[in-house]
């Protein structure tokens, strides 16, 4: 015999189908969480709803306010030439990038391939973009994440970790356009 379950989201309610032991199951887990997002969701008093206590939501539009990234520079990075190793300003001026995009990849595939760091972090990268002087994404880690999911040309499933893939590797040494 199966068993039916109509629970209307917009009253807190989800449509299920099965046997009984299985719509209890899932009626069960539901109503768990549907009570733990309850104790977070503002109450309502006299018609007008409390103050929330997280941060509210920015304005949308084009003047809405963008939340501050607190990124910093990582001071013991050592960008100079040293031996055969270029110095960033030397290498980042070989590439004529045309965006964040190419940046980024420059940025990560030095670091990662000429300075060989260990563990790349947005700190890493923002302090590549402020030694040379290019002008910081407006939005600095979803650049990040772009370049990852649009290009695929670095991996930032872990931003204490970013990475170089083999697409990225081969944009660079091959297809990235190059001065003279």
């Amino acid at each position: 015999m199966e068993t039916k379950l109509r629970i209307d989201l917009s009253q807190r309610t989800l449509e299920v189908e099965g046997s009984e032991a299985f719509v209890r199951e899932i009626y069960s887990d539901f109503k768990d969480r549907i009570s733990a997002i309850s104790q977070v969701t503002p109450k309502k008093t006299n018609g007008k709803q409390e103050a929330k206590a997280e941060a509210p939501t920015p304005p949308k539009g084009k003047h809405r306010q963008l939340k501050k990234e607190a990124l910093s520079i990582v001071k013991d990075l050592d960008l100079a030439e040293q031996g055969y190793k270029p110095s960033l300003k030397d290498f980042f001026s070989k590439y004529t990038p045309r965006n964040n995009f190419e940046r980024n990849l420059i940025f990560v595939y030095y670091l990662q391939n000429i300075a060989n760091e260990s563990a790349i972090t947005t700190d890493h990268i923002f302090t590549c973009y402020r030694h040379v002087s290019v002008k910081l994404p407006r939005a600095f880690k979803q650049s990040l994440w772009d370049t990852a999911s649009q290009k695929g040309w670095i991996d930032t499933s872990s931003l204490e970790d970013i990475k170089v893939t083999t697409h990225g590797m081969n944009y660079i040494e091959h297809e990235i356009t190059k001065v003279g």
